[in-house]
Protein backbone atom coordinates (compact mmCIF):
# COMPACT_ATOMS: atom_id res chain seq x y z
CA UNK A 1 0.00 0.00 0.00
CA UNK A 2 1.31 3.41 -1.02
CA UNK A 3 1.49 6.30 1.44
CA UNK A 4 0.47 9.50 -0.36
CA UNK A 5 2.67 12.43 0.66
CA UNK A 6 2.38 16.21 0.46
CA UNK A 7 5.39 18.48 1.00
CA UNK A 8 4.68 22.03 2.20
CA UNK A 9 7.75 24.26 2.53
CA UNK A 10 8.76 27.68 1.20
CA UNK A 11 12.42 26.67 0.78
CA UNK A 12 13.07 25.08 -2.65
CA UNK A 13 16.17 23.20 -1.47
CA UNK A 14 14.29 21.72 1.48
CA UNK A 15 11.46 20.69 -0.82
CA UNK A 16 13.86 19.04 -3.24
CA UNK A 17 15.58 17.11 -0.46
CA UNK A 18 12.28 15.68 0.80
CA UNK A 19 11.23 14.84 -2.75
CA UNK A 20 14.48 12.94 -3.24
CA UNK A 21 13.98 11.02 0.01
CA UNK A 22 10.36 10.15 -0.84
CA UNK A 23 11.44 8.89 -4.25
CA UNK A 24 13.91 6.49 -2.62
CA UNK A 25 11.20 4.76 -0.55
CA UNK A 26 9.10 2.33 -2.64
CA UNK A 27 5.92 2.61 -0.56
CA UNK A 28 5.89 6.44 -0.53
CA UNK A 29 4.44 8.46 -3.36
CA UNK A 30 4.68 12.23 -3.80
CA UNK A 31 1.30 13.76 -4.62
CA UNK A 32 2.22 17.44 -4.60
CA UNK A 33 4.76 20.05 -3.46
CA UNK A 34 3.43 23.37 -2.17
CA UNK A 35 5.43 26.45 -1.27
CA UNK A 36 2.91 28.01 1.11
CA UNK A 37 -0.05 27.01 3.24
CA UNK A 38 -2.67 28.61 0.98
CA UNK A 39 -1.50 26.53 -1.96
CA UNK A 40 -1.64 23.41 0.22
CA UNK A 41 -5.15 24.21 1.45
CA UNK A 42 -6.33 24.65 -2.11
CA UNK A 43 -4.87 21.28 -3.08
CA UNK A 44 -6.30 19.47 -0.06
CA UNK A 45 -9.75 20.83 -0.77
CA UNK A 46 -9.93 18.38 -3.67
CA UNK A 47 -7.33 15.74 -2.79
CA UNK A 48 -6.63 13.46 0.16
CA UNK A 49 -3.13 12.62 1.34
CA UNK A 50 -1.91 10.23 4.01
CA UNK A 51 1.07 12.24 5.23
CA UNK A 52 2.12 15.91 5.17
CA UNK A 53 5.71 17.08 5.59
CA UNK A 54 5.08 20.56 6.96
CA UNK A 55 7.54 23.38 7.44
CA UNK A 56 6.83 25.67 10.40
CA UNK A 57 8.29 29.05 9.42
CA UNK A 58 6.35 30.07 6.33
CA UNK A 59 4.97 33.47 5.29
CA UNK A 60 1.34 34.48 5.84
CA UNK A 61 0.21 31.21 7.46
CA UNK A 62 2.72 29.32 9.59
CA UNK A 63 2.93 25.54 9.68
CA UNK A 64 1.47 25.57 13.19
CA UNK A 65 -1.53 27.63 12.10
CA UNK A 66 -1.98 25.41 9.05
CA UNK A 67 -1.96 22.30 11.26
CA UNK A 68 -4.85 23.76 13.28
CA UNK A 69 -6.93 23.78 10.09
CA UNK A 70 -6.40 20.09 9.39
CA UNK A 71 -8.50 17.14 10.44
CA UNK A 72 -7.23 15.73 13.75
CA UNK A 73 -6.64 12.37 12.07
CA UNK A 74 -4.33 13.87 9.44
CA UNK A 75 -0.76 12.59 9.86
CA UNK A 76 1.80 15.40 9.96
CA UNK A 77 5.58 15.46 10.27
CA UNK A 78 6.92 18.93 11.02
CA UNK A 79 10.19 20.04 9.41
CA UNK A 80 12.13 23.03 10.73
CA UNK A 81 15.55 24.40 11.57
CA UNK A 82 14.44 25.44 15.06
CA UNK A 83 14.09 23.35 18.22
CA UNK A 84 11.81 25.72 20.15
CA UNK A 85 8.64 24.50 18.43
CA UNK A 86 9.05 20.87 19.50
CA UNK A 87 6.59 20.92 22.41
CA UNK A 88 3.95 22.87 20.49
CA UNK A 89 4.25 20.48 17.54
CA UNK A 90 3.49 17.44 19.68
CA UNK A 91 0.56 19.23 21.26
CA UNK A 92 -0.84 19.18 17.72
CA UNK A 93 -0.41 15.38 17.54
CA UNK A 94 2.47 15.48 15.08
CA UNK A 95 3.96 12.11 14.20
CA UNK A 96 7.48 13.48 14.35
CA UNK A 97 9.57 16.65 14.35
CA UNK A 98 12.49 16.69 11.92
CA UNK A 99 15.29 19.19 12.39
CA UNK A 100 16.94 20.58 9.27
CA UNK A 101 19.26 19.60 7.73
CA UNK A 102 17.35 16.31 7.62
CA UNK A 103 19.40 13.17 7.08
CA UNK A 104 17.95 10.19 5.25
CA UNK A 105 18.46 8.03 8.35
CA UNK A 106 16.38 10.43 10.47
CA UNK A 107 13.79 10.65 7.71
CA UNK A 108 13.39 6.86 7.72
CA UNK A 109 12.97 6.78 11.50
CA UNK A 110 9.99 9.09 11.09
CA UNK A 111 8.56 6.93 8.32
CA UNK A 112 8.92 3.88 10.54
CA UNK A 113 6.59 5.56 13.04
CA UNK A 114 3.98 5.97 10.30
CA UNK A 115 4.19 2.27 9.49
CA UNK A 116 3.87 1.32 13.15
CA UNK A 117 0.77 3.49 13.54
CA UNK A 118 -0.77 1.97 10.44
CA UNK A 119 -0.28 -1.55 11.78
CA UNK A 120 -1.53 -0.89 15.28
CA UNK A 121 -2.95 2.36 16.63
CA UNK A 122 -3.11 1.09 20.22
CA UNK A 123 -0.33 1.90 22.70
CA UNK A 124 2.22 -0.87 23.06
CA UNK A 125 4.24 -1.55 26.19
CA UNK A 126 7.51 -3.29 25.51
CA UNK A 127 8.53 -6.31 27.60
CA UNK A 128 11.60 -4.42 28.85
CA UNK A 129 9.42 -1.57 30.13
CA UNK A 130 7.12 -4.01 31.94
CA UNK A 131 10.07 -5.66 33.62
CA UNK A 132 11.58 -2.30 34.54
CA UNK A 133 8.40 -1.29 36.38
CA UNK A 134 9.16 -3.87 39.08
CA UNK A 135 12.82 -2.98 39.60
CA UNK A 136 14.39 -1.79 42.81
CA UNK A 137 18.00 -0.82 43.50
CA UNK A 138 20.22 -0.55 46.56
CA UNK A 139 22.24 2.66 46.91
CA UNK A 140 24.85 3.74 49.40
CA UNK A 141 23.86 7.03 50.97
CA UNK A 142 25.96 8.29 53.86
CA UNK A 143 26.74 5.34 56.14
CA UNK A 144 23.67 3.39 55.05
CA UNK A 145 22.64 1.18 52.15
CA UNK A 146 19.07 2.01 51.18
CA UNK A 147 16.67 0.13 48.95
CA UNK A 148 14.90 2.41 46.44
CA UNK A 149 11.81 1.43 44.52
CA UNK A 150 12.47 3.14 41.20
CA UNK A 151 8.75 3.42 40.47
CA UNK A 152 8.50 5.84 43.40
CA UNK A 153 11.31 8.13 42.23
CA UNK A 154 9.91 11.45 41.00
CA UNK A 155 13.09 12.79 39.45
CA UNK A 156 16.86 12.80 39.87
CA UNK A 157 19.06 15.88 40.16
CA UNK A 158 22.75 15.87 39.30
CA UNK A 159 25.34 17.81 41.33
CA UNK A 160 28.83 17.24 39.91
CA UNK A 161 29.84 13.78 41.20
CA UNK A 162 26.61 13.23 43.13
CA UNK A 163 22.95 12.66 42.31
CA UNK A 164 19.87 13.23 44.43
CA UNK A 165 16.91 10.83 44.23
CA UNK A 166 13.66 12.66 45.04
CA UNK A 167 10.95 10.33 46.38
CA UNK A 168 7.82 12.09 47.64
CA UNK A 169 8.78 13.39 51.13
CA UNK A 170 12.34 12.08 51.15
CA UNK A 171 15.52 12.34 49.15
CA UNK A 172 18.74 10.32 48.95
CA UNK A 173 22.16 11.70 47.97
CA UNK A 174 24.30 9.13 46.14
CA UNK A 175 27.88 9.26 44.90
CA UNK A 176 27.25 8.71 41.17
CA UNK A 177 27.59 10.66 37.94
CA UNK A 178 24.49 11.46 35.91
CA UNK A 179 25.84 9.77 32.78
CA UNK A 180 26.55 6.52 34.63
CA UNK A 181 23.09 6.59 36.15
CA UNK A 182 21.39 7.39 32.87
CA UNK A 183 22.88 4.27 31.30
CA UNK A 184 21.48 1.87 33.92
CA UNK A 185 18.05 3.31 34.74
CA UNK A 186 14.84 1.69 33.39
CA UNK A 187 13.30 2.96 30.17
CA UNK A 188 10.73 5.15 31.90
CA UNK A 189 13.49 7.54 33.05
CA UNK A 190 14.46 10.25 30.58
CA UNK A 191 17.01 13.05 30.59
CA UNK A 192 15.51 16.51 30.12
CA UNK A 193 18.45 18.66 31.19
CA UNK A 194 22.12 18.33 32.11
CA UNK A 195 20.97 18.44 35.74
CA UNK A 196 17.73 16.43 35.62
CA UNK A 197 16.44 12.96 34.82
CA UNK A 198 12.70 12.45 35.27
CA UNK A 199 10.42 9.48 35.79
CA UNK A 200 7.99 9.92 32.93
CA UNK A 201 5.20 8.25 34.94
CA UNK A 202 5.28 11.04 37.55
CA UNK A 203 4.89 14.00 35.15
CA UNK A 204 1.65 15.92 35.64
CA UNK A 205 1.99 18.55 32.95
CA UNK A 206 4.31 19.85 30.21
CA UNK A 207 4.11 23.55 29.43
CA UNK A 208 6.40 26.32 28.15
CA UNK A 209 9.45 24.04 27.91
CA UNK A 210 9.03 22.87 31.51
CA UNK A 211 7.68 19.72 33.11
CA UNK A 212 5.66 19.72 36.32
CA UNK A 213 5.90 17.01 38.98
CA UNK A 214 3.57 17.90 41.84
CA UNK A 215 4.67 21.44 42.80
CA UNK A 216 8.12 21.10 41.24
CA UNK A 217 8.85 22.83 37.93
CA UNK A 218 11.85 21.56 35.94
CA UNK A 219 13.25 22.98 32.69
CA UNK A 220 13.55 21.02 29.44
CA UNK A 221 16.81 22.17 27.89
CA UNK A 222 17.23 22.68 24.16
CA UNK A 223 19.79 19.87 24.05
CA UNK A 224 17.24 17.23 25.11
CA UNK A 225 13.98 18.85 23.99
CA UNK A 226 13.38 17.15 20.64
CA UNK A 227 14.26 13.64 21.84
CA UNK A 228 12.17 14.00 24.97
CA UNK A 229 9.13 15.31 23.11
CA UNK A 230 9.36 12.45 20.62
CA UNK A 231 9.00 10.08 23.57
CA UNK A 232 6.01 12.04 24.89
CA UNK A 233 4.41 12.07 21.45
CA UNK A 234 4.44 8.27 21.36
CA UNK A 235 2.21 8.28 24.44
CA UNK A 236 -0.30 10.85 23.18
CA UNK A 237 -3.85 9.60 22.62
Amino acid sequence: MKIKCLVVDDEPLAVQLLCDYIEQVPFLTLEKTCYNAMEALDFMHLHKVDLIFLDINMPHITGMAFADLLDKQQKVIFTTAYTQYAIESYEKNAIDYLLKPITFERFMKAITKIIALSKDSSPVTSPSETEADTESVFVKTGKSVVKIDLRQVLFIEGLKDYVIFYIEQEKHIVYKRMKELEDILPEYFHRIHNSYIVNIHTIHKIEDNHIYIHETRLPISEKYRVTFMQIIQQKLL
